[in-house]
Formats: structure tokens, sequence, C-alpha cells
């Protein structure tokens, strides 16, 4: 236990991401040239669908590091929806999604809390 006139010291160390280069055209031949195994991506790709505005699927392309590229080529929902799904079921990508992932629900906790949600922008 902390006697009154004892300090408790935090310190917040912020870490940089390395991004790597995304070339979504060849990203994309690859999703149309790759059977999907629709067990395991449907469901993502129907909820996607169903409980994201364009926006919101943008706000994940956009922590992902690829939105500008969908936005200057004009993605469709349809499109953007199977750039994510793809993205996200890559093995490579398994640490970022899961951290993406981790972030949406801590901020939809935030958001339905009665106090907290006045901090919370999106």
């Amino acid at each position: 236990m902390l006697s009154d006139n004892e300090d408790i010291a935090i310190s917040f160390i912020e870490m940089e991401c390395e991004k790597a280069f995304i070339n979504i055209e060849e990203l994309m031949a690859e999703i149309d040239n790759t059977e999907l195994n629709n067990t395991l991506i449907f469901p993502h790709m129907l909820n996607y669908d169903e409980n994201y505005t364009v926006k919101k699927l943008f706000l994940i392309c956009e922590y992902y590091g690829f939105a500008k590229e969908l936005k200057n080529n004009k993605y469709n929902k349809e499109q953007i929806i199977n750039w994510l799904v793809m993205f996200e079921s890559d093995p490579k990508n398994s640490d970022i999604v899961s951290k993406r992932q981790n972030m949406w629900f801590y901020m939809n906790e935030l958001k339905n809390d009665k106090f907290m949600r006045k901090f919370v922008l999106w």
C-alpha cells in the first residue's frame, strides 16, 4: 500500500508497426483466381455485408493500411468485403487482424457504457 508521500509513475511507449506495400490489383486477381473455402469465408462476408456500412468497412481498411488504394480504385462494397475477407483469412496477417478485432471490441464496450460513451468519437 502506498503512503501519502509516495508517487506513482506511469509511462507509455508508442510502437510503430511496419506497413508493407500491398498491391491491390495483385491481391484482387488472387481473390478471383482462388477457390475460397465457403464454410469459413462466407459467414465473414455475410457479417460485413449485413452489419457494416461502406464507411465502417473503410475504417477497417484504414486500420490495415490500404483504404487509400481502395478509394482511389473506387471499389464497391462487395469488392471491399472480398478484399477484407481475403486479407483477414491470410495467416500472415493474423496478428494485426486479432489486434484490430480486440480494439473494435474495446470500442464497442466503451460505447455501450453510460459514462464512457461520451469519450468515444466513433
